[in-house]
């Protein structure tokens, strides 16, 4: 509904999503109405099909403003015939109804929630979201992706929702560690939403079992969900080798403990070792089978720390410190790389 005094409208997102500056071609000309979220609940058109393109809007001299929102029934219109993000090329004609990753905007949100309880900063929270839904457009794409997210969904809420939060959580310290290029973000936001893609090979019994009460036999079952999940991936030529990187080395670790490989952090994808630390943050927080008391944010940094002999990336755990620093009682400190 419009208001005629100020032009705002409401955001009903039933018929807007967002989009980042890099779904819009460049071209001379906007090639759909393009609105600026200006509340949670109002956007302004800026921008008119047909009028100059979004590089000479002035808006984008406010590095802050990095989400814009176009209507649903004109999103294929807004990008071209071939698009990559994180790696991934979409064919314009893959593009499918976005009603179909509903599933995963309703997760987004009570993971965020669940996120935000942990005690990151808002500019961290607010940064992963826009990253997040770059990712569900993204997912909506993809036919085969959205596939395998809903086969997680059906295996388990508590999978789907770490594998959300790991993914967030990642762009967050990402972030923190410097890295700005919108493709890298999402390609670590990929990166963590699939990490664990593996565990829906697994029989329910395991997955349902407390990983205390398994038998080595099991747990050797268990961790083979990381070459199950390579195995998946691989199997999608748009897939980049860099998202198959992360979900094989996301159980490794800088002591070279890890599995499946036992390789040193020297070793690792430099896009792993964000996801390795991220996965188990997120365990240690988020309350799930192993973890039914879950830790506090500084609680999980002392244990990491102290108990497992921090064997994570130091600039990881230094730039996951930093994006809690804010909102938390857990201190800076500087850790040499």
């Amino acid at each position: 509904m419009e208001n005629k005094k100020s032009g705002a409208i409401d955001l009903n997102v039933t018929d807007f999503m967002p989009i980042t500056r890099q779904e819009i071609l460049a071209v001379n000309s906007l090639p759909v109405d393009i609105f600026l979220k200006i509340s949670d609940t109002k956007i302004v058109l800026i921008g008119r099909k047909g009028s100059r393109s979004l590089d000479d809007l002035h808006v984008l001299d406010n590095e802050v403003v990095s989400e814009f929102y176009v209507r649903k029934n004109e999103y294929r219109d807004c990008v071209g015939q071939n698009l990559t993000i994180a790696g991934i090329i979409i064919s314009k004609s893959d593009i499918s109804d976005p009603t179909k990753t509903e599933f995963l905007t309703r997760t987004a949100f009570s993971v965020f929630n669940e996120i935000e309880s942990v005690g990151f900063n808002h500019e961290s929270l607010e940064h992963a979201k826009l990253v997040s839904k770059s990712i569900q457009n993204l997912i909506s794409s993809k036919p085969d992706l959205l596939s395998v997210l809903n086969m997680l969904g059906t295996v388990s809420d508590d999978l789907l929702r770490h594998s959300m939060a790991a993914s967030a959580v990642s762009v967050m310290i990402a972030k923190a560690m410097g890295w700005t290029v919108q493709a890298t973000l999402e390609k670590v936001a990929l990166g963590g939403l699939l990490h664990d893609i593996g565990m829906k090979e697994l029989p329910s019994d395991i997955l349902t079992k407390p990983r205390y009460e398994m038998t080595p036999e099991e747990r050797l079952y268990y961790e083979t969900h990381v070459t199950r999940g390579v195995e998946i991936l691989s199997t999608m030529p748009s897939v980049a080798d860099d998202i198959i990187a992360m979900t094989m080395e996301h159980h490794e670790n800088a002591l070279g403990q890890g599995y499946p490989r036992r390789i040193r952090d020297f070793k690792m994808n430099p896009l792993a070792k964000i996801i390795a630390l991220s996965d188990c943050f997120c365990e240690l927080t988020l309350k799930n089978i192993n973890y039914p008391m879950p830790r506090s944010s500084e609680d999980a940094i002392n244990y990491i720390e102290n108990t497992m002999g921090q064997p994570f990336s130091k600039p990881a755990l230094f730039a996951l410190r930093k994006a809690l620093t804010k909102s938390s009682n857990i201190g800076v400190v500087k850790i040499a790389s």
